[in-house]
């Protein structure tokens, strides 16, 4: 399965495949959970501080070779709390369809805290960076709000250089 057009098929507005180890994490970006700002701090136990500490949630992300970066794009005047929801419950079934495809050992990091899914904020990923590094728009002045998620998975090191069904 090719997994980037398959997102797309599913109705995310981009997705691509880059090496986990290109990633910036900004432990600073801690601060964002700590202050509680999505009201979930020490309420989910997919938020820190039962999540793990800044470290360990890197080291778990860098335990993957590669993320499906995903995003979608909404209107402005849209409910931000249901298009989170619809781009997470997205995030999910590719995940499910993933493992079918026989990637059973994943990471999902939602947008915004999601079941038992950390959000990428909680693993101090910057965004910006990430986006970036696979040619998205992260912030824009076109009026669209733009979520984003990511599945990490190992491709074996076998196999890295081969043509990859990504």
């Amino acid at each position: 399965m090719n997994y980037t057009e398959r997102a797309k098929q599913l109705g995310f507005s981009a997705a691509a495949v880059m090496d986990t180890k290109n990633l910036v994490f900004k432990p600073e970006y801690r601060v964002f959970c700590e202050e509680n700002r999505c009201g979930n701090y020490d309420r989910n136990p997919a938020c820190p501080p039962e999540s793990g500490s800044v470290e360990e949630m890197k080291e778990k992300a860098l335990s993957y070779n590669k993320t499906l970066v995903l995003q979608t794009t909404q209107s402005n005047d849209m409910d931000y709390k249901k298009a989170k929801l619809v781009h997470n419950r997205l995030t999910e079934s590719l995940a499910e369809e993933m493992k079918k495809d026989g990637k059973s050992d994943l990471l999902i990091m939602t947008a915004g805290p999601y079941r038992h899914h950390s959000c990428m904020s909680a693993y101090c990923v910057d965004a910006q960076e990430m986006a970036d590094a696979v040619g998205m728009t992260c912030w824009g002045k076109d009026g669209k709000v733009r979520y984003f998620s990511q599945v990490l998975f190992m491709i074996p090191e076998s196999n890295i250089g081969q043509k990859e069904k990504t």
